[in-house]
């Protein structure tokens, strides 16, 4: 990668046209290729943008930080194996007792896989428009789970918020002035904004970040969790978040390269050792640990298929 491909990637976004006939709505490119760096806003000024779902990525290795240092003492013990019921009990009103068998089955790592037991797809924007931030956790808790906690699949943000509750419920303090402390200081991230729905910050979306400080998350996860050669994030917990858990065939693209062949922890999987976190409108955090490379897309694009096929393409022809 050089900048003269790098700007020819670019008057790529610039000249493709989406489903309606219209201009790619971009709000930066950035890819990192070994030692070489390349950045570019489509606007004017260069914001903070919603990651969407990547934040799914973000709050899954903030969880392996926080098991890291739960392992060195600074916090009481956590895995993805602790059962999140006995946390949220006190903070939540279960009305409806026939969820109260299964849970108490639930797992954190049921929550990282979209595998709690729902069988609608929940915390979306349609299901939550006309409810307030604060009735969410109750909301989710006495929503019928009609599956096995780890027998059922199903993609929502259900899991991610549930999360973020079970975590500030865990820790008895701010989530995020934890997650400042001991994720955002470490990879100098000082500029950022985690919307809260009620008490609880959105876990599944609503992140704000700058391109570059995104792309710091990349670097981390192609670095097998170091930063500036200091660990942050064990390599065992990047094991873990990489380890197929879920096939998801329905998404399953046979020529892509950048298909959801399968799920994690938190990160979309592929059949080609290609791994990345991916949001609605265009949110793409792409590492590719064969090249070396790592690519991020932030956008306001409503059809991301144009996106997805330049992204392929780079993958596949400029890397």
């Amino acid at each position: 990668m050089d900048q003269t491909t790098f700007n020819e990637i670019v008057q790529q976004f610039k000249e493709t046209e989406d489903n309606k006939k219209q201009a790619l709505k971009m709000n930066a490119l950035m890819i990192k290729q070994k030692e070489q760096k390349f950045l570019y806003s489509f606007k004017k000024t260069q914001s903070l943008s919603d990651v969407r779902s990547l934040s799914k990525t973000i709050l899954t290795i903030f969880l392996g930080v926080l098991i890291r240092r739960s392992d060195e003492g600074k916090y009481p013990k956590i895995s993805e194996e602790t059962y999140i019921y006995p946390i949220i009990k006190g903070t939540v009103v279960l009305k409806n007792q026939e969820n109260i068998e299964k849970l108490e089955k639930i797992q954190i790592k049921h929550l990282l896989t979209h595998t709690i037991g729902y069988e609608d797809v929940l915390l979306m924007r349609q299901d939550i428009e006309d409810m307030e931030g604060k009735d969410f956790i109750n909301y989710l808790i006495n929503y019928p789970i009609v599956y096995e906690p780890g027998q059922y699949y199903l993609y929502s943000n259900a899991g991610f918020y549930l999360l973020s509750v079970v975590l500030e419920e865990f820790l008895q303090e701010d989530l995020l002035s934890v997650m400042s402390r001991e994720l955002f200081n470490p990879l100098g991230i000082e500029t950022f904004k985690w919307e809260k729905y009620g008490p609880y910050i959105a876990g599944a979306t609503r992140l704000w970040l700058l391109p570059e400080d995104l792309m710091k998350f990349g670097e981390l996860l192609l670095n097998d969790g170091k930063i500036e050669g200091k660990e942050l994030l064990t390599k065992d917990w990047l094991e873990k978040m990489l380890t197929l858990r879920i096939r998801t065939e329905e998404n399953d693209r046979p020529n892509r390269l950048l298909r959801r062949y399968g799920y994690g922890y938190g990160t979309w999987l592929t059949k080609d050792a290609i791994f990345f976190g991916r949001g609605t409108d265009g949110q793409f955090l792409v590492v590719i640990p064969e090249k070396e490379a790592i690519i991020l897309t932030l956008a306001q694009q409503s059809d991301m298929t144009p996106i997805e096929n330049i992204l392929d393409a780079v993958i596949k022809e400029e890397l």
